[in-house]
């Protein structure tokens, strides 16, 4: 059976939540490089899920009362007697025909103030999704794509950082065979360039292509292996407009380093401090330049 050549909304969402097989992430993938309205949609979901979780997430962290913590202890001992959260027991002499009736109001209530719970979470969910669209859409006018036009390529860079840093199948395409994975980035991006970065102790682990700010992008991965630390380089065709940072731009979580060699971006990011990363990116910068990690003639 031959694969689907249309791609549809549910595809996007299957991407989003990390659901699809290599070859079908591919496919989409692909599909964003040529529909740049797509890949806005995409990215906009990404981030409503990101302040969703911001949102929610410390109230998932927080510590169950002891109350709570030892009932549940309770409840898992052998031989423990089932627990009816929110049981009603009434006292009737025998023969009244009272308290049935009286336990079929009280479920009848229990599921009345269920439903209007669980609506109200839902309004709640909504109004908290529809205030992450209003603050990662407002200020664009009418016509304006979803992708904001002048995003620099530092920006881009962290974006597709965060987005597949901690991706259990980081890399489209493995470290090895190293011949593959420059013909794959020769062809994709026209440029194939893998520095080696093992004397600043970090390994290559492989690369993707992803979106970038006007063109498909090349996501070089690098892994320390004491501490556990990964960074990335960044790069795609650069525009005539603008120029490349001077200084590494500091974050609360990562630094990153751009500048401009071949015609291309590029833009060497990770969590290391501002001297640690400089020193990286000029290392690189200096094989790119020669001509290292490139496909031999």
């Amino acid at each position: 059976m031959s694969a689907r050549s249309s791609i549809d909304e549910a595809d996007l969402h299957a991407l989003v939540d990390n659901e699809l097989s290599g070859d079908e992430r591919r496919r989409v993938e692909d599909h964003l490089l040529e529909h740049p309205e797509s890949a806005a949609l995409v990215e906009l979901w990404r981030r409503q899920n990101a302040a969703l979780r911001a949102a929610f997430e410390p109230v998932a962290r927080e510590t169950p009362p002891l109350s709570l913590r030892n009932a549940a202890l309770r409840n898992a001992a052998p031989g423990a007697p089932h627990i009816e959260s929110g049981a009603i027991h009434w006292g009737r002499p025998s023969g009244s025909n009272r308290a049935p009736r009286r336990l079929s109001e009280a479920r009848a209530s229990r599921r009345a103030r269920g439903f209007f719970a669980t609506l109200a979470a839902l309004i709640a969910g909504a109004a908290i999704a529809g205030a992450a669209v209003f603050l990662f859409t407002r200020g664009l006018g009418p016509g304006t794509p979803a992708a904001p036009a002048l995003q620099g390529y530092v920006e881009r860079a962290e974006i597709a950082f965060q987005t597949y840093v901690a991706d259990p199948k980081i890399a489209e395409f493995d470290a090895a065979p190293r011949e593959e994975l420059l013909g794959a980035l020769q062809t994709r991006l026209g440029l194939a360039r893998v520095p080696d970065l093992s004397a600043a102790g970090f390994r290559l682990l492989g690369a993707r292509v992803t979106p970038g700010v006007r063109g498909p992008a090349a996501l070089v991965f690098y892994e320390k292996s004491a501490p556990n630390e990964r960074i990335a380089l960044y790069y795609e065709r650069a525009d005539a407009l603008g120029g490349a940072r001077l200084a590494p731009r500091l974050s609360r979580e990562l630094t990153a380093v751009e500048w401009r060699a071949a015609g291309y971006a590029f833009v060497l990011i990770g969590p290391l401090g501002a001297e640690a990363i400089q020193q990286a990116a000029e290392s690189a910068a200096a094989e790119i330049l020669t001509g290292a990690g490139a496909i031999a003639p």
